[in-house]
């Protein structure tokens, strides 16, 4: 079975974010579903989107 590159990059990614999980607290934490993953990703990417818009606002008007 040939498992192709975003397969894999997925599979290193869940061992990296393991690993720095259980360095960063070493006690048991709830499985992270799908969509819990996707809302915080949605949340991040809004978030960020809101700070640059308000930055670009921000330099337009102390111009």
């Amino acid at each position: 079975m040939t498992r192709t590159w975003g397969d894999r990059l997925r599979a290193a990614g869940s061992r990296a974010i393991s690993v720095v999980g259980n360095l960063a607290t070493p006690v048991e934490r709830p499985a992270r579903s799908e969509s819990g993953v996707s809302t915080l990703v949605a949340a991040v990417t809004l978030a960020a989107g809101l700070m640059i818009l308000l930055v670009m606002l921000v330099t337009w008007l102390t111009r």
